[in-house]
């Protein structure tokens, strides 16, 4: 899926990350989402490689990356791909990221400005946010914030009974069904979803955002940055409820501009063409503006 990329297992604190890395030009980051791996982009990095270093890992404890600290939380994210980008010998980078890439990569700007030269957050809701408009509807959406942050083996336990159908079930419930996905991509969170450790991350991640990832964001309300910000999400997704996506990122990023598409949640993978076009677009300027 990534032809023409180098694959690598870098070492970071507490952890190791695989990531694929292709392209020349100035640096990009592409972080994905849960509960999948950085396959989700593989329909739109060889695309931005023609015009950039492109650099796609997993998550620490997702797919093929481990976590050795039990530290799941979005600074320690943010801290691995610093580390990363700094390896590879990228001080400063564009991050385009969906999900909790998305928070790992909001998390990089308010811990690392110096490192983050424009993001793109694609179909998210700051954390604080989140969790300040959990109603009814979105918590029926969103279950997966509530059970995966549960205490105890008690989630862990459930999904590995039969972990292909819950990672299906998650899909189909924040987008639409497994068969939008490209085999080979699917495959490949299908194999992610049946190790055990993945599993434990994916607790880990959503226990954090319960809990230190609430602390972080609240010790840094009132910060905002002033770098290139786009916001995509999706017009048939949990977010096209929400009064004003846009206006809720600006909170922390005066200059956001962005839009709906028509999709889900998996837009990289349900409008590629769309989603590059836009990202294309905020890099040019972004690069133009310096």
């Amino acid at each position: 899926m990534f032809q023409g990329f180098d694959e690598a297992d870098i070492p970071v604190e507490g952890a190791t990350i695989r990531a694929r890395v292709g392209g020349s030009g100035a640096p990009l980051l592409l972080l994905h989402g849960y509960p999948q791996t950085h396959a989700m982009w593989h329909r739109i990095a060889g695309r931005l490689a023609r015009s950039h270093r492109v650099v796609v890992p997993d998550l620490r404890g997702y797919g093929d990356s481990t976590a050795q600290d039990g530290d799941f939380s979005f600074r320690a994210m943010a801290r691995d791909q610093v580390a990363v980008m700094r390896h590879l010998g990228h001080a400063r980078y564009h991050v385009v990221a969906h999900d909790r890439g998305a928070r790992a990569a909001h998390r990089m700007v308010l811990d690392h400005a110096q490192a983050v030269q424009s993001v793109a957050l694609l179909d998210i809701l700051p954390t604080l946010e989140v969790w300040r408009t959990m109603d009814d509807r979105l918590a029926r959406r969103y279950y997966h914030w509530l059970f995966l942050s549960q205490p105890g083996e008690m989630p862990r336990q459930l999904i590995n009974g039969d972990p292909v159908m819950f990672l299906h079930s998650a899909l189909s419930g924040l987008s639409g069904p497994p068969g939008m996905f490209a085999p080979e991509a699917l495959a490949e969170y299908e194999r992610a979803a049946r190790n055990p450790a993945v599993v434990a991350a994916w607790c880990g991640d959503y226990t954090a955002a319960a809990t230190v990832d609430l602390e972080h964001d609240r010790a840094d309300l009132g910060r905002t940055s002033p770098i290139p910000c786009l916001v995509l999400w999706g017009g048939r997704g949990a977010l096209a409820c929400h009064r004003d996506p846009l206006g809720a990122w600006r909170t922390w990023f005066p200059h956001a501009q962005g839009h709906a598409l028509d999709a889900g949640h998996f837009l990289a993978e349900e409008r590629p063409d769309e989603v590059l076009a836009a990202i294309e677009d905020h890099l040019n300027a972004a690069h133009a503006a310096g």
